[in-house]
């Protein structure tokens, strides 16, 4: 089943989520070196270039959006960014996806719907609604030490439709130096526009 597509396109802003540990990167993430600059500020041009009003990015680092919530996962950095985000829709990106695309972004953006949206199979990156529900189940789900706070809990509490990226490789994610050294590969060799 195909998911109907915008017309016009909605306003959204976005919120990247870099603040993980890396463990597994053995370096900060963030950081790495992404055709000549930090792969945070890619990520942040990338949703920008795709038509973010607005790109905040969760990092408990100064100079940063920092969380609300300590040590409670993507939600914290979700949650803290939808109290700037001025638009009804969100875009969210995880910081580890540096094969995405504008097309990518604007495909998953697109989708015509008034709940949340993400990659089938994937629950980052996601659109999710700027909506009181919202904000009311992370506050919930953030004051609950024993509560699931995976973005996929959170998706299947609120709804969501799902789409197909334009480019299959986009969502690799990049957690170990193997699989960013994969990924630099294929950026050289032009998998993405963005």
């Amino acid at each position: 089943m195909s998911v109907p597509q915008r017309q016009d396109p909605t306003p959204f802003d976005a919120i990247l989520l870099a603040g993980g540990k890396s463990s597994r990167m053995g370096t900060d993430k963030a950081e790495l070196n992404w055709q000549g600059q930090p792969l945070w500020q890619h990520m942040q041009a990338l949703a920008k270039e795709a038509g973010a009003s607005e790109v905040f990015v969760s990092r408990n680092a100064a100079g940063f959006m920092p969380d609300r919530f300590a040590k409670a996962g993507p939600l914290a950095g979700i949650e803290a960014g939808l109290n700037r985000c001025r638009h009804d829709r969100v875009l969210v990106l995880a910081i580890d996806t540096p094969l995405l695309s504008v097309t990518d972004i604007q495909q998953l953006v697109g989708v015509n719907s008034h709940k949340a949206a993400c990659f089938s199979g994937h629950p980052l990156p996601c659109v999710l609604p700027n909506s009181l529900s919202l904000h009311r189940y992370l506050q919930q789900v953030l004051t609950k030490a024993d509560s699931n706070r995976s973005v996929q809990a959170l998706l299947s509490a609120i709804g969501f439709e799902t789409c197909q990226p334009v480019h299959a490789a986009a969502l690799n994610n990049t957690n170990t130096p193997a699989e960013w050294q994969q990924a630099l590969q294929l950026a050289s060799e032009e998998f993405c526009d963005g």
